[in-house]
């Protein structure tokens, strides 16, 4: 099967249009409107690439449905997600606020771990929320999903929580002072050594917590006309993937990219 990617920024945002072969077409295949976070690099990046992004456009790929792929702010690709606005949003967090709001495929794309750091001998050090003093501020991006027990700590402490736009904006916060804790998505690809050279933010650090894992997903809409239809193709061109070892081959290729790369997208 031919697949032709094409760019087109529309607005704000960039859009990668996939062109199946005729056929697709011919056979009244809907095109689906996905929405991808603009600032989670290795695996979602403004200028379209990263790591699920070439997973879900390969995936659809096997079900010859075609996509539009919109890199958007996260708090967007979430909001539009949930309102019906586009089918899907990359990648959205597994956890108990997100509820049945989302259709979530069984497999999920990759696993995060819900990390607070924090500078040297800054006022929070431990995951004893009880410890944290009320002074205190921990940044967390707007909208993101985190592992529970970190939403259950913030429930048990009267800190002051920043809403940041992006990891990245928040390490600069953390490093200048601004705020004394930051929470972190982090994995095998994305390292908090990474995240600081994307941010441009080289400064002694401390893991002061890890609140447990999260598993990120493709979310589809339950409002959405096409929210199942897109979760049933996905799911089926990931589930051929997988078996194949595609996604496996994928994710060495963005490995061993990272290690080459002197420095991440900004």
């Amino acid at each position: 099967m031919r697949v032709l990617p094409l760019w087109k920024c529309v607005g704000r945002g960039l859009v990668l249009l996939i062109t199946l072969h005729p056929a697709a077409h011919a056979a009244g295949t809907p095109v689906i409107d996905i929405d991808a976070e603009d600032a989670a690099a290795p695996w979602s990046q403004a200028d379209g690439a990263g790591a699920a992004n070439e997973i879900v456009r390969e995936a659809f790929a096997r079900s010859e449905v075609p996509i539009r792929l919109h890199t958007v702010p996260y708090a967007r690709c979430k909001a539009e997600m949930l309102a019906g606005g586009v089918a899907g949003c990359i990648a959205v967090g597994a956890n108990e606020a997100l509820g049945t709001r989302a259709r979530l495929p069984r497999t999920p794309l990759y696993r995060v771990r819900t990390v607070l750091v924090s500078r040297e001998h800054a006022p929070i050090g431990s995951c004893d929320a009880h410890t944290w003093p009320a002074s205190a501020t921990v940044g967390r991006v707007n909208a993101y999903e985190y592992a529970p027990r970190f939403e259950q700590a913030l429930v048990a402490t009267r800190v002051s929580v920043s809403e940041l736009g992006s990891e990245p904006q928040g390490l600069r916060m953390l490093v200048a002072g601004r705020i004394d804790a930051l929470v972190l998505q982090l994995d095998s690809l994305k390292t908090l050594d990474y995240v600081q050279r994307q941010a441009g933010a080289q400064a002694p650090l401390q893991v002061a917590c890890d609140f447990g894992p999260l598993d990120s997903h493709i979310g589809f809409s339950v409002r959405h006309r096409d929210g199942a239809l897109a979760m049933a193709a996905f799911e089926r061109g990931y589930a051929a993937m997988l078996a194949d070892g595609s996604v496996e081959r994928i994710l060495d290729a963005w490995r061993e990219r990272l290690l080459k790369s002197p420095s991440p997208p900004r």
